[in-house]
């Protein structure tokens, strides 16, 4: 069993529509670390109007409720998708380190350029400042029927071996906790270049939708800024883009 940073307060259910729904109920407890996790979630909520679509008891689907230890401002909100991104990364690395696996800005991970994973961040603000914080995470392990439309995959689709969902789980609670403990400690640049230096598609020519314009575009990933917004190099000049701004299209 792993030994935590800070204890954790598990809820596991049988089935429900969304954990990140369920859990909205248990913000404002005063525990903190609460982690709700189900068997089958029929309704994964995904970013803006999408779903996650998840096979019963073969992929993890979970929502950590934490309070910031550190104050963390509005407008560095973005770093708990740092923290949440890094955190699978580094998981999923310590069972294959072929250089496949990225993190896709803002929310997703890819293996092989499908995606395996997704993240959905829930912010309570008070006084300008982060109060609490539901992190909605939902990994394809075992599942090996999917939508040929969607471009997605599976650890057992990429490696062909079953994988133990209880000891992913707690591997990656782990890692978000100790990634939280490595922000605290040593700052937000420290977890940030580990997120830039494994960003999907980064220095590389790639195809965009920019909603604003309703046209495509030709452009490289850079970077992210401080607040996280995407830098895109486009035509020789640096553009930034906030989440549902642009969208990365993939062939």
């Amino acid at each position: 069993m792993i030994k935590f940073i800070w204890p954790i307060d598990l809820i596991l259910l049988k089935e429900v529509d969304s954990t990140n729904k369920y859990a909205r109920k248990y913000v404002y407890k005063k525990k903190n670390w609460i982690i709700i996790s189900s068997i089958n979630q029929t309704k994964g909520i995904g970013m803006g109007k999408n779903q996650w679509y998840t096979e019963k008891g073969k992929n993890l689907t979970f929502s950590i409720i934490f309070k910031p230890i550190k104050i963390l401002p509005v407008k560095k909100r973005y770093i708990i998708n740092i923290i949440t991104s890094n955190a699978i990364h580094k998981t999923l690395l310590n069972y294959n380190n072929n250089n496949l696996i990225w993190i896709k800005w803002p929310n997703d991970i890819i293996y092989d350029n499908k995606k395996i994973g997704g993240i959905l961040i829930e912010n309570n603000i008070f006084l300008q400042n982060v109060h609490s914080i539901i992190v909605g995470i939902g990994l394809n392990i075992n599942q090996t029927k999917f939508n040929k439309k969607w471009n997605v995959s599976s650890l057992k689709k990429i490696f062909n071996i079953n994988f133990k969902l209880d000891k992913l789980f707690f591997e990656i609670i782990y890692s978000f906790q100790k990634e939280y403990f490595l922000f605290i400690t040593y700052g937000e640049n420290f977890i940030r270049n580990y997120y830039i230096n494994h960003l999907y598609l980064k220095d590389k020519n790639s195809l965009f939708y920019v909603y604003k314009t309703k046209s495509y575009t030709k452009g490289i990933i850079r970077s992210i800024t401080d607040q996280g917004f995407l830098i895109i190099e486009i035509k020789k000049k640096l553009y930034f883009f906030f989440q549902k701004e642009i969208k990365l299209i993939l062939s």
